[in-house]
């Protein structure tokens, strides 16, 4: 009877869990994709008062709109939540390239430079900026994000993801270059495809990178493998419809043309650049004389990057972003100066090298200190103008609910900034990049909410520009205009100093 029993026992089936949770999360991207604050994936600028139609621009942020929606979050936390991702993201990317690039003993150092590395731009500044060959010198390190990994987690958080994008990218290219396949190739053309949707300007930056990474190693010997080379060219062409389609509407839809060519990213000074990447930057010089006498051939990619960004930084540029191909660029710096660090230090004793490391990592992290403090000081309240009072925030919540579909309000610009966001109102005047014209709308206003203003001219100014509320606090009264004097605008909530009124036929 014994010898009948089976030898062993026949394994259970597979439970089908796995295929239950990936229709759960299929399903949760659909209802993601279909749901969202506003339920739509194209973008209206509120901060202008010129007609347009939705266009796929800002991709991130709707994303986390509709992430918004889809989990019940205040559009403050799904920011805060964009943020915190973003840190995460860029963080684990970084620390990937890294332990790819450096020796384990070098790869924690490496980290610590990119993320929180910065420049000495203090310096100036408390010099009071002076002028150095006829050109001031800024702390670009005190007020550029894309400057500083620590700045791009602490303030926008599209930046610290598109450096994540830009570090997974350049991993996968590495990967394809050694073992071309579909995985790599499928994963490093979607990691750029993300990247084209957040920073598309930093396609063709890539590109041009991973061409001069190519020659570097040829000339150094490497062979060339043809099927690699066609995979890595895959990855790159799969961004060009995205890419088209942001050529066309920036050169092509009338309003963003005109929005597009009032941008101000243009390229700082040299003396004001080289001052705010400060002493990681000549770390970084030392580190990449290491690598090409070692012919380092990971190091090569980091290598030909920070002298191609400065090239592409101050040649002219149609879209009129130089400032922006910034992006990242402390990425490659930050591990070329835990390089050129350790190198300086190789002859040293343990004790002193470990300790001239650390003093010269303190003094290359003292603006992402300074930086962080000043966000502390804006965070304890000292300063007022970074807080909404009591009135207008009142006044917004009771717009928010209130407000009719295609409204419009007409304001001073510092609460137009802030009416679109709290409210959901689009305005006349606003941001001062998002507004088209915005020097001259503010005159505009000034000029129409003059007291001297005939009824006549107000309303055919309110009705020229589709402008259906006026919003009325501190700011708007000191023009000196009375709107309680004028029969069109009809009172519909006042809480304290701020006042909302209704354009009406009157």
């Amino acid at each position: 009877m014994a010898a009948a029993l089976p030898l062993a026992r026949t394994a259970p089936a597979p439970a089908p869990r796995p295929r239950r949770l990936r229709f759960a999360l299929v399903f949760t991207v659909v209802i993601a994709a279909v749901s969202g604050a506003d339920g739509s994936w194209l973008w209206n600028d509120p901060y202008t008062s010129e007609p347009h139609g939705g266009v796929f621009l800002f991709g991130f942020y709707l994303l986390f709109g509709h992430l918004a929606a889809l989990l019940h979050l205040p559009m403050i936390a799904a920011y805060h939540l964009a943020r915190i991702t973003g840190a995460i993201a860029l963080v684990l990317a970084a620390e990937r390239l890294c332990r790819r690039l450096l020796p384990p003993e070098r790869a924690n150092l490496g980290l610590v430079l990119v993320v929180l590395g910065s420049g000495a731009g203090f310096l100036a500044q408390a010099a009071g900026n002076p002028a150095i060959f006829g050109t001031q010198v800024e702390a670009l390190d005190l007020h550029l994000p894309e400057l500083s990994g620590w700045y791009s987690i602490l303030a926008i958080p599209h930046f610290a993801w598109a450096t994540a994008l830009i570090v997974a990218a350049l991993l996968g290219l590495l990967r394809i270059m050694e073992a071309p396949g579909w995985r790599p190739l499928a994963l490093t053309a979607l990691a750029l495809i993300a990247l084209t949707a957040i920073h598309p300007q930093m396609i063709p930056v890539l590109a041009v990178i991973w061409v001069a990474y190519r020659v570097v190693l040829l000339l150094w010997g490497q062979r060339l493998s043809w099927r690699a080379l066609a995979a890595e060219a895959a990855a790159f062409a799969a961004t060009l419809p995205l890419l088209a389609y942001n050529a066309w509407i920036l050169f092509r839809d009338p309003t963003i043309a005109e929005w597009a060519h009032q941008w101000r990213h243009q390229a700082p000074g040299p003396v004001s650049l080289v001052v705010s990447l400060g002493l990681p930057l000549l770390l970084a010089i030392v580190g990449m004389t290491v690598a090409w006498r070692r012919r380092d051939q990971g190091l090569a990619l980091l290598l030909v990057w920070p002298p191609l960004v400065v090239v592409l930084l101050y040649l002219p540029n149609l879209a009129n972003i130089q400032r922006r191909l910034l992006d990242a660029l402390f990425v490659p710096i930050g591990i070329l100066a835990a390089v050129g660090l350790t190198s300086l230090t190789a002859r040293l004793r343990r004790a002193r090298a470990r300790r001239i490391q650390v003093m010269l990592v303190t003094v290359c992290c003292l603006s992402s200190m300074i930086v962080l403090a000043i966000a502390l000081r804006f965070a304890s309240g000292a300063f007022a103008e970074a807080y909404v009072n009591d009135d207008a925030w009142q006044a917004m919540a009771w717009l928010s609910s209130h407000h009719q579909a295609g409204d419009r309000a007409l304001s001073a610009p510092g609460a137009g900034q802030l009416l679109p966001a709290w409210a959901g109102v689009p305005v006349y005047v606003g941001h001062y990049s998002e507004t088209l014209d915005y020097f001259q709308k503010i005159r505009n206003v000034g000029a129409v909410l003059d007291p001297g203003e005939p009824d006549s001219a107000v309303q055919t100014f309110l009705a020229a520009n589709r402008l259906t509320l006026l919003y009325w606090g501190p700011d708007e009264a000191a023009t000196g205009f009375h709107p309680d004097d004028h029969a069109y605008l009809h009172q519909v909530f006042r809480h304290g100093t701020v006042t909302i009124y209704r354009v009406t036929g009157g």
